[in-house]
């Protein structure tokens, strides 16, 4: 591998910031991605630890089969955040921040927040992967190997989600560059430099922490070459022994100060790293059983590296065993120590290979170019021309090293903007929860959609399963628009899912999962129509003006509801004395309206007394009258509580006025309506 010439001073800064920038581009993009519902089973988790660490001002995250590093940075990011929405008024302090996130937040902004400081964190490394490819190889390799770790789809994805596993890359990164300056001059800065990162690398992740062997690798390099430069061994070793001792010293430091409640809550972190590793034991994963060398090297030939970057790394290796030995020997070290150890686990991630994709992508780089010389002078030897020695042969060279590169980092870059393309892309459960929104809302809705997101709408009814009643139990108990989640069928209940796709008109389909056309699973939003003939409520026809009808009622006991619920048609004739009583009314639109009309519930005894009453703008809470389509059935829920009355007779009346004037809408004959005349009993 030929030599490159020293850059200036500027430009030596200029190109590892260009690299970050472009390393930090992908990961800062669709950092919304599927919000406000969360897919990854670590994110929510990390996010609940944090946010109770703050509210509780508790440096101890009390969970440890992570390790606290991160957990530390997303606290200050989480704080930062907090911080902010108190200034703004959004919360009324840190207590207001979201305790539970699994599956569906509240708070998308933390998500967006955290989120992005795991992409800088990510991003990072790619600079350092870079000046390290300076250092241990030429220019030709730093960017190749910076270009695929700041491009590549598996570290790029990986840096969208809050977790540990891009954030160790960086100080994975961070090791080798101190164990390579070990191996060059065993400085102890290049010690110390080493150190540090393991313990902060082990910080990150508990089993990137094997990554320190790559240090005793480089001592050993070290020692080697002043051996054979006729330095005494026994000296050699015994500074070089001391400097590895106080190396490791300074990495358990690093770590203990990162996850001081190691120590300070020992029992508990013993239990829960202990736990950890039993869970990689029971198998599962990305693919499953130890020594799955098929899996990992499918991964590497498919998402990894690529075909043209694993075939790069085996046709190089040999060449780069020969002509770069010490990088060879650390670089690969490093990598199979960890591989080996990740091999033996019964369960397989393949986010934990970020912990030496920096060797990896240092590794296909060198190779590529490596393969790149050698085809130069392969092809000058064959044309047996003398003069390509010089600048033809140099840019044979050059040509050679962009098209395997080319070759690299298409496919790579294609992957990548594929899949910000499609994070970009609607989550297709908020596509439909929003154009459930956008439809009539006087009827009800069920949905198989996450019930945190519905929690105080009045007519959206979540539920598990919509397979579970045919279409006419729907349409007889108003609802008209049903939202169905390819996720909640499995396989085996695919007819189920076509059939309730077939129970009304499809207004929005979902792509189902598989196809890789949007985020989140298929599924549909369906029309059921109305159907006043199935409805079994109590007819009592009035009108009001020009505005509004009254078609009947629904009235029944029962405590006071926050959601409209079917009734079912019950017409009770008789209420128990001082207990709630609820009320369906079912109104049709006559009109378009400009006024927000209130409504008014009394409870008349036989004297004419009001003993009772409720006055509320009809559907207050979500759908005021004002906002109501010409024609469109809607359903209002007028429950009132009942104080404990004497036994007798009583009529239940309504009607309507402008709260905002005082004025009625009155009904035919100008009295209020008589809904029905009912019995209290003791």
């Amino acid at each position: 591998m030929r030599a490159m010439r020293t850059p200036s001073r500027r430009a030596a800064w200029l190109a590892p910031l260009l690299i970050f920038a472009l390393a930090l581009a992908p990961r800062l993009w669709a950092l919304g991605w599927g919000l406000p519902y969360v897919e990854h089973p670590d994110e929510p988790h990390y996010v609940e630890v944090v946010v109770n660490m703050v509210r509780d001002s508790n440096p101890n995250p009390q969970f440890f089969r992570h390790p606290t590093l991160v957990f530390y940075l997303l606290t200050l990011v989480t704080r930062a955040y907090g911080w902010l929405m108190v200034q703004s008024g959004e919360y009324a302090s840190l207590q207001d921040l979201p305790s539970k996130t699994y599956a569906f937040t509240t708070s998308s902004g933390l998500y967006i927040w955290n989120r992005a400081m795991i992409g800088v964190l990510g991003a990072l490394a790619a600079p350092v992967v870079y000046l390290l490819g300076r250092r241990m190889f030429d220019a030709r390799v730093a960017l190749l190997a910076g270009a695929i770790m700041a491009l590549a789809r598996f570290p790029v994805e990986n840096s969208h989600f809050i977790a540990t596993s891009a954030p160790t890359s960086v100080f994975t990164a961070l090791m080798l560059a101190g164990a390579w300056g070990v191996a060059r001059d065993g400085r102890w800065q290049s010690y110390i430099l080493a150190g540090a990162a393991t313990g902060l690398a082990a910080g990150t992740k508990y089993n990137a922490g094997l990554i320190g062997l790559g240090l005793a690798i480089a001592a050993l390099i070290y020692v080697l070459d002043r051996r054979r430069a006729g330095e005494p061994v026994g000296a050699l070793v015994a500074r070089h022994g001391v400097r590895l001792i106080a190396a490791a010293a300074i990495a358990i430091l690093a770590f203990l100060i990162t996850n001081p409640f190691a120590l300070l809550s020992w029992r508990r972190f013993y239990a829960d790293v202990t736990g950890q590793s039993g869970f990689y034991s029971v198998g599962g994963g990305n693919f499953d059983g130890p020594w799955n060398f098929a899996g990992y090297a499918a991964f590497f030939w498919g998402q990894g590296l690529g075909w043209a970057g694993c075939l790069a790394l085996i046709v190089g290796t040999p060449l780069l065993l020969r002509h770069a030995p010490r990088q060879m020997a650390l670089l690969l070290g490093v990598a199979l120590l960890e591989l080996l150890l990740l091999l033996s686990y019964a369960t397989n991630f393949v986010r934990n290979l970020l912990i030496i994709y920096p060797a990896v992508a240092l590794l296909a780089a060198a190779a590529a170019v490596e393969v790149a010389d050698w085809a130069a002078g392969w092809l000058r030897r064959r044309r047996a021309d003398v003069s390509t020695e010089g600048g033809q042969s140099l840019v044979a060279r050059r040509w050679l090293v962009v098209a395997i590169a080319a070759l690299i980092l298409v496919p790579q870059l294609r992957d990548t903007a594929w899949i910000l393309n499609y994070w970009d892309k609607p989550y297709t459960l908020e596509q439909a929860a929003d154009a459930l929104r956008a439809q009539p809302q006087g009827m009800l809705s069920a949905v198989e959609l996450n019930p945190v997101q519905w929690s105080g709408d009045p007519v959206v009814a979540p539920v598990k399963w919509l397979a579970s009643h045919p279409a006419d139990w729907y349409r007889a108990r108003g609802y008209r628009f049903l939202v169905l989640n390819a996720d909640k069928y499995a396989a085996q209940n695919k007819q189920a899912y076509q059939r309730v796709l077939a129970y009304g008109t499809p207004i929005l389909s979902m792509p189902d999962r598989d196809l890789g056309l949007q985020p989140g699973p298929g599924g549909a939003l369906i029309d059921l129509g109305e159907h006043l003939e199935l409805m079994p409520f109590a007819r009592r026809a009035a009108t009001f003006g020009d505005k509004l009808a009254l078609l009947g009622y629904e009235l029944a006991s029962g405590e006071l509801r926050a959601r409209i619920t079917p009734l079912e048609g019950a017409d009770a004739r008789e209420l128990p004395s001082g207990q709630p009583v609820q009320i369906n009314l079912y109104w049709r639109a006559a009109q378009a309206m400009d006024t927000d009309y209130t409504l008014f519930v009394h409870v008349i005894d036989a004297a004419g007394n009001t003993v009772a009453q409720r006055d509320l703008p009809l559907r207050y809470a979500d759908y005021p009258t004002s906002h109501w389509r010409p024609g469109e059935l809607v359903i209002d829920r007028a429950d009132l509580p009942l104080p404990a009355l004497p036994a007798g007779q009583y009529r239940f009346e309504i009607g309507l006025y402008d709260a905002a004037t005082g004025a009625g809408l009155h009904a035919d004959g100008g009295a209020p309506v008589v809904l029905t005349t009912v019995t209290i009993t003791p």
